[in-house]
């Protein structure tokens, strides 16, 4: 019989945030490093050839250095630089390690490196982002920008932080991306984030949904008490290991003029009032709806961290799109689908269904979208493309997923 030892890395509030470092706490412990497929990895900068991308992996690296992959969670995200008002907020509430993939084709190379130098010397929160965040990024080789400078001489250089963020008010600016009428591949991204981390758990979401405060330390005292389960289902054989499981937190929309609410207590009293209303209500309320959100709703508000449902992607939910707690051992992203098309999870959604997973939703946990409700899709263009892609995924990419992960009654793409 295993003898179950859960290691927890916080951040202490009392220590200077200047050093942002990871601080080991007495807490309880259960060995994470017995986990199937932990291997630590090195925190270096590699550049790389990525099928038909550039990729420069640890452009940036955080200042937290190398860690065990069985000492944390990881925020694995992406965006291009138009989005980077998110990080600091985002950071304030995760306040672990962050794995970020920046999108900078051609002349979007400028404004992204002058956001990240942004970031790291000017913004109130650039400790945060210094200690915690890795940077990547990558471009189309078609679409490599002129000039590319090695990190360091990047760094050196020192802005004047009197200006506004070069992201301030971006979000409509007519980028290279759009001059060359390309599509933004979320998914390159969102595998570059995923790959790049150094821990065995993931929580591979955007980077405009932020978590609940404490989130992390709450997941791994969670693991300890319920350390028999944990252990059929993440350690090596002998171990048997009867379904792969990943840990679902629920996502909700806020008013823009709303505070975001920092535990469930709040998210109830803003649901309740119409402050707050499900993730993409307004879009497609069946991809992020799942099992029971009513009952997880009104449910009793505890400070633990709890499995409120075991679901599966069937039936009723062959359309839902989770985002969880998971590994870097889920099956990937598929790069073939872009933004604009959506339908952007369906095929690795379906690959988790043919698999076996469980889908654990969190109670008294959830990610909460930047403030501001989503109104309804009104673009007929990207409808249609949307209809399109969704045709191929279920006339083509389905055959090939089959192939691949094998099929399941009750599985749908």
């Amino acid at each position: 019989m295993y003898i179950l030892l859960v290691l927890v890395f916080l951040f202490v509030d009392q220590i200077s945030v200047s050093n942002a470092r990871l601080v080991e706490q007495e807490t309880t412990w259960v060995d994470l490093g017995k986990l199937r497929n932990c291997k630590d990895r090195e925190h270096k900068s590699v550049n790389r050839l990525r099928g038909k991308f550039w990729v420069l992996q640890n452009f940036v690296r955080a200042d937290h250095g190398q860690m065990s992959c069985s000492s944390n969670v990881t925020y694995t995200t992406h965006a291009d630089y138009r989005y980077l008002d998110n990080l600091v907020p985002l950071l304030e509430r995760w306040r672990s390690p962050l794995s970020l993939a920046l999108y900078a084709p051609g002349t979007d190379w400028e404004p992204t490196i002058e956001s990240i130098l942004w970031l790291l010397q000017c913004d109130a929160g650039r400790d945060l982002v210094r200690g915690l965040t890795s940077f990547h990024i990558y471009f189309q080789v078609g679409h490599t920008p002129r000039v590319v400078l090695r990190a360091e001489t990047i760094l050196a250089r020192k802005l004047d932080c009197s200006g506004r963020p070069p992201y301030e008010g971006t979000v409509g600016r007519r980028t290279y991306r759009s001059q060359k009428d390309l599509d933004y591949p979320v998914n390159t991204g969102r595998n570059i984030a995923r790959e790049a981390a150094l821990t065995h758990f993931v929580l591979a979401s955007d980077i405009e949904l932020y978590p609940t405060p404490g989130l992390v330390p709450k997941f791994f005292t969670m693991l300890g008490r319920h350390s028999d389960g944990f252990a059929a289902k993440h350690l090596p054989v002998p171990v048997p290991v009867p379904v792969p499981v990943v840990y679902v937190l629920r996502i909700f929309e806020v008013e823009s003029n709303a505070t975001m609410p920092s535990d469930k207590l709040q998210l109830q009293e803003m649901l309740w009032s119409s402050q707050a209303v499900p993730f993409h209500m307004n879009i497609c309320p069946h991809c992020h709806k799942g099992p029971k959100l009513e009952e997880w709703i009104n449910a009793s508000v505890s400070d633990e961290l709890n499995v409120f449902h075991k679901g599966i992607r069937m039936g009723r939910e062959n359309r839902w799109e989770p985002i969880f707690i998971g590994s870097t051992t889920d099956p990937p992203y598929d790069e073939r689908l872009s933004w604009e098309a959506m339908s952007d999870k369906m095929t690795q959604a379906y690959a988790m269904c043919a698999l076996g997973y469980e889908f654990h939703i969190l109670d008294n946990a959830f990610l909460v979208h930047k403030p501001g409700i989503k109104p309804g899709l009104d673009n007929p263009e990207r409808h249609d493309l949307a209809l399109r892609t969704e045709s191929v995924i279920r006339s083509r990419f389905f055959r090939e997923m089959r192939i691949i992960y094998g099929s399941r009654d009750g599985c749908l793409p």
